[in-house]
């Protein structure tokens, strides 16, 4: 973050409970413009996210994961996007899915600029996780933060009410290195489809009389692949009861005929590819980076 290119940064680093010697080394260290906040046991991503916007004084903010990567000009493209965008109060971009060896799995493009709230009813459009954004503080504070009571899909429910309430800058250039690793959140489908539940409530019904309107059925179909994938037959057993206790019968037949392995190619991640966006070179100072350095691997 330091290492942003023509912008002046202010860095709050939230340690949530970890036991790496994070705080103690970033204090031994006394960098300016680096604040460190630590939780004495985890309280979460959506809680760690809050803890840190709660101290931030500057006029914009961005966060990243600790085990995600900006490129340098991450920060300067998406205020520059701003400028050119009418209306809008938030930036998202491109993201590189890597692995840690920082080889690129696929990229993620952005949606276009402007509204996004109809896509977001539907489905997570905002490549990079949390890693990818960056706002108004004022706009982050007014929309509420990051729902504590839920991780798997915090950022799908942030980006949702960020969407709501202004435009979107995109940047369609790979300025985020978002780095998948096995114990994703997303290996817990009975988890995922918990909090689907938790955003169809909470955005069950607009003021204009819209909704959200995820495809349920895709998500039981995926998150029901996902579980027999992980050998969980405790969990694809509750996702079966729960789909044709919730689901219409059109949307359970289709379940039941096989859509399922099509839809979860969806989730499961492309191969390598050599047709990758220009720009992605600045991941190479992170490949000579020290084995600490690189995502995750401790600090």
């Amino acid at each position: 973050m330091r290492a942003q290119s023509g912008v002046e940064m202010a860095v709050v680093v939230v340690d949530d409970g970890g036991s790496d010697g994070t705080t103690d080394a970033l204090r031994e260290m006394d960098l300016p413009g680096v604040r460190v906040l630590r939780h004495d046991r985890s309280k979460g991503v959506s809680a760690a996210r809050n803890a840190g916007l709660a101290q931030v004084a500057t006029r914009f903010t961005a966060f990243v994961d600790d085990d995600d990567l900006w490129a340098p000009t991450k920060t300067a493209d998406q205020l520059a996007a701003l400028q050119v965008t009418p209306g809008a109060r938030w930036s998202c971009s491109g993201a590189l899915h890597v692995d840690r060896a920082l080889d690129v799995i696929t990229y993620h493009a952005p949606p276009g600029s402007g509204r996004v709230d109809a896509e977001l009813l539907r489905m997570n459009v905002i490549p990079g996780g949390g890693s990818g954004l960056l706002m108004e503080t004022a706009l982050a504070r007014e929309v509420g933060g990051f729902d504590e009571t839920i991780s798997i899909l915090a950022d799908w429910d942030f980006n949702l009410r960020l969407g709501l309430a202004s435009p979107v800058a995109a940047v369609d250039r790979p300025l985020v290195g978002y780095f998948v690793h096995s114990d994703s959140m997303f290996h817990d489908p009975l988890g995922v489809m918990r909090e689907l539940g938790h955003l169809a409530e909470a955005h069950g019904q607009l003021s204009d009389g819209r909704a959200f309107a995820a495809d349920r059925a895709w998500w039981y179909s995926s998150m029901w692949g996902m579980a027999r994938a992980l050998g969980d037959r405790r969990a694809a057993a509750q996702l079966a009861r729960d789909a044709l206790r919730t689901l219409p019968p059109g949307a359970v037949l289709h379940l039941l005929l096989g859509k399922v392995r099509g839809r979860l190619d969806r989730w499961r991640l492309p191969p390598t590819t050599r047709a990758l966006p220009a720009g992605t070179g600045w991941l190479d100072g992170f490949r000579d980076a020290p084995e600490g350095g690189r995502p995750g691997a401790a600090v």
